[in-house]
């Protein structure tokens, strides 16, 4: 095996990559995630030979790269909320704008807010980050995916998070067993198929369809939940969906004609595009 010092190695893979038309930041979250080391401390390093067995699996895992996987999924975890999660291609993989739905539930809660339960669990990012920031707080996770609920599972041990998880689709779990909850969080599958021809091979030839596409212009999830909120959200409870950036204004006016609601609000995230829509249940 030939020997490379840091900057050849990445140099080398950052040509490959933008020969096949990738970002080459991948390479450093690769090189991140394989030496343990930051951005910043690699190039200190830039000089120094790189260490057999650094330089073995990102050599091997790198050829993963440039087919396109995401880096997440080749080395088994993506960070979240300041956690490392566990991800396989049968969970997608957490967006850092999810960590405002986080966020922005938690500025939401109010002495009410004793039962949150999240819908699409998915990693069991949203519901770990919520249990872990408010221990307080009894959470409940749900997902209609047998194998995205082994891995949140996986996650709530890892990071001691004690978390109810149900198996179905939607509400129907909550609606079986009789759970009435005082916040609900959802950041369910919105993308419209007619999108499915502007996004990244590196996302539909990897990440679960069922984790990212949506009937009805992508609005069919959130209405299907909507529907049976009645039956599982307390009055004055607190409702808040991740949404797709075009969708604020339409889902806002369909919530409006449809339901009762106080506080009904699109909220956008730090790079100002409409990010969430929040309510207060009172049917």
């Amino acid at each position: 095996m030939a020997n490379y010092n840091f900057h050849q190695l990445l140099k080398e893979t950052y040509d490959e990559l933008s020969a096949r038309g990738l970002e080459t930041s991948r390479a450093d979250w690769l090189l991140a995630d394989i030496s343990g080391m930051t951005r910043t401390e690699v190039i200190l390093k830039y000089r120094d030979t790189v260490p057999d067995e650094i330089l073995t699996q990102f050599l091997k895992d790198r050829e993963r790269m440039y087919k396109g996987e995401p880096v997440q999924y080749i080395v088994g975890f993506a960070e979240f909320y300041g956690r490392n999660f566990n991800v396989t291609q049968h969970v997608l993989i957490p967006r850092p704008e999810t960590e405002e739905l986080v966020y922005q539930t938690m500025q939401s809660l109010n002495s009410d807010s004793k039962t949150v339960c999240d819908i699409g669990t998915g990693t069991g990012a949203i519901a770990i980050s919520l249990k872990k920031e408010r221990p307080e707080l009894n959470v409940i996770a749900t997902d209609i995916s047998i194998d995205a609920l082994q891995i949140a599972q996986q996650n709530a041990k890892k990071h001691e998070a004690e978390i109810e998880f149900l198996h179905g689709r939607s509400l129907e779990p909550l609606i079986h067993n009789n759970i009435k909850v005082d916040v609900l969080v959802s950041n369910p599958p919105y993308i419209a198929d007619e999108e499915r021809t502007e996004m990244s091979s590196t996302v539909l030839d990897y990440e679960p369809h069922t984790a990212l596409f949506a009937n009805d212009a992508g609005l069919a999830i959130y209405k299907e939940i909507l529907r049976d909120l009645e039956k599982v959200v307390n009055t004055n409870g607190i409702v808040i969906f991740e949404i797709g950036h075009l969708q604020g204004e339409i889902l806002k006016t369909y919530i409006r004609e449809h339901y009762q609601v106080e506080d009904l609000q699109v909220i956008k995230d730090i790079n100002q595009n409409n990010r969430m829509i929040q309510f207060i249940w009172k049917h």
